[in-house]
């Protein structure tokens, strides 16, 4: 399944400062971020999805792991055409639930693909036994420096919501979340990879050269409101190591790595 822009967007000035805000930038980034072009496509991943051949309900469904790309940096005054497919080969994993590969590019004025996003989402079994992972490889961790402590508000699911268009009900209120057997509503994992990107961006980590990739993995769902901790290992080498964490740091939210190819 496909679906494409017929002309180029641009991005929308209004969205772009609200979204720098709400994720925590001291300062408007010299390109725009990783996590922003995901804000400004993901309506067309929910055209796909919402599509009457698409075999799955997404509502309540949630997100695995997500590798953004670009090729080279992107400018804020920039129009971008997108795309949105859907991965027909769809995979249903250990724990029975259904795994399905989006993928979204953008492409610019001289028809370079400058953009593309690889999101994993997790079709729930309800029948499953739902719990969130950590690391199982028995790996010592990395040696973690704080970035941020992240003060998560109750609203940020409606507010990064508005922005993107994802009103998954998870996201909203404890009303619809419980719907889906979440006592309180769950933070946008999205969301949480663009406070941390900001924060490292805030630290002074950016992409040192291009093509560049960050990719993050999604561990455990965070009830709102939430407190958590971005953190990074400056000694991780090739690609910079960083992360969100509870509160007291004793468990991964996120996984991160920011590398040039």
């Amino acid at each position: 399944m496909h679906v494409k822009l017929t002309a180029p967007a641009a991005f929308s000035t209004s969205r772009y400062a609200a979204f720098l805000k709400l994720v925590g930038y001291k300062a408007v980034p010299q390109q725009v971020p990783f996590s922003y072009p995901f804000v400004e496509s993901f309506r067309l991943s929910m055209l796909a999805m919402s599509h009457r051949d698409f075999p799955f309900n997404v509502l309540g469904a949630v997100l695995a792991r997500n590798s953004s790309s670009m090729s080279r940096p992107i400018r804020s005054d920039e129009a971008l055409t997108y795309t949105a497919s859907v991965d027909p080969n769809y995979v249903r994993n250990e724990k029975g639930h259904i795994e399905i590969q989006i993928v979204c590019t953008g492409t610019d004025s001289k028809g370079d693909q400058v953009w593309v996003n690889s999101l994993t989402v997790i079709v729930i079994n309800p029948k499953a036994k739902r719990g969130g992972g950590g690391s199982k490889t028995g790996e010592a961790p990395p040696t973690w420096q704080l970035l941020a402590n992240l003060s998560v508000p109750g609203n940020a699911g409606r507010a990064y919501g508005a922005l993107s268009g994802d009103r998954n009900p998870i996201h909203l209120s404890s009303l619809t979340s419980r719907l889906f057997g979440f006592k309180r509503p769950i933070a946008h994992a999205m969301y949480l990879v663009a406070c941390l990107e900001a924060e490292l961006a805030n630290a002074g980590y950016t992409a040192k050269a291009y093509p560049a990739v960050f990719e993050t993995e999604f561990k455990r769902p965070t009830p709102l409101p939430a407190k958590l901790q971005a953190v990074v290992s400056p000694a991780a080498q090739p690609a910079l190591q960083c992360a969100v964490l509870t509160g007291h740091a004793e468990k991964d939210v996120i996984l991160g790595r920011l590398y040039s190819k």
